[in-house]
């Protein structure tokens, strides 16, 4: 079964690939919007440093510390402006998914107007649904500290190094597990919601858990299979934006194409985790 989803996921997010494109868009434009101070105050910096032929190579942590103190405002800029992108850039996929989501429910081809009718219909709904889901986010998140209450009983307030090493990890593990498990349970809420037009959040918050937990195997399973995809992608990515870092014209443009190619493929998974949760949702619904 998910691996069916895993098929269907991505042949319906081929099959759209306007979603593709849209998705990249968006993350293009809040990309450069990001870039635009650090952009502005780079060029005044290089024309009075001479080390700006190093920013074609590899991180250079004299380069940094001079330019932020040369720069003190670019702190206190992104202080204001990154979390007002963050959150932005949260908002816009929130309202996107909506129209993804609606579209791989019908198992239908991209229709501008229909999309973007969908993605503004469920808009407040999805923001109302994940207010109310943000309850099971806090329980989810203090599941970490379940580790330290163990920790503590078995090796006391004391623990050796070793231990508080590996205790590290394992938080580290279990904040990861429960982000998975959170939007696990939001994805298949919002399923329901346009499934059955819900317009009560806290009835298809409940309806999301159920099915999660439920049919937990099959819906973390493949959610893990498609992060793995992701954690491969990565690790495909670095070795090779690692090997394109040289102070070359040509060099530089085969690593900006390297990192769109990245981030495309990254939106890719994402519709295609969103195509496969609503195949799994309605075969395990039918049967």
């Amino acid at each position: 079964m998910i691996f069916k989803a895993i098929k269907f996921g991505f042949a319906q997010t081929w099959t759209n690939k306007c979603l593709i494109v849209l998705y990249y868009l968006v993350n293009l434009i809040f990309g450069i919007i990001l870039m635009i101070p650090f952009r502005s105050m780079l060029q005044n910096f290089i024309g009075s440093s001479l080390m700006g032929e190093k920013l074609a190579g590899r991180l250079d942590m004299d380069f940094l510390f001079e330019f932020i103190k040369h720069n003190p405002g670019l702190i206190s800029c992104y202080a204001v402006l990154l979390p007002l992108l963050l959150v932005g850039y949260w908002l816009m996929l929130l309202f996107l998914s909506g129209g993804a989501l609606s579209l791989f429910i019908r198992e239908d081809r991209f229709s501008a107007p229909q999309f973007w009718a969908d993605a503004a219909k469920y808009f407040a709904r999805f923001f109302r649904l994940f207010l109310w889901s943000s309850f099971i986010g806090i329980v989810l998140f203090c599941a970490q500290f379940i580790w330290t209450g163990i920790q503590w009983l078995m090796f006391g307030s004391d623990p050796y190094q070793s231990v508080l090493y590996w205790g590290g990890w394992i938080k580290v593990g279990f904040r990861y597990l429960s982000l998975i498990v959170f939007f696990i349970i939001l994805d298949y809420a919002r399923i329901y919601t346009i499934r059955s037009d819900e317009r009560r959040m806290r009835i298809s918050l409940l309806q999301g858990l159920r099915f999660a937990v439920r049919n937990f195997g099959v819906t973390f399973g493949f959610a893990m299979l498609i992060f793995i995809l992701g954690v491969i992608l990565l690790v495909i990515y670095n070795p090779i934006a690692d090997l394109l870092h040289a102070p070359n014209t040509g060099i530089i443009v085969l690593l900006l194409i390297w990192q769109q190619i990245y981030v495309a493929l990254r939106m890719v998974l994402r519709l295609a985790l969103y195509a496969g949760e609503t195949k799994l949702y309605q075969q395990i619904s039918v049967n």
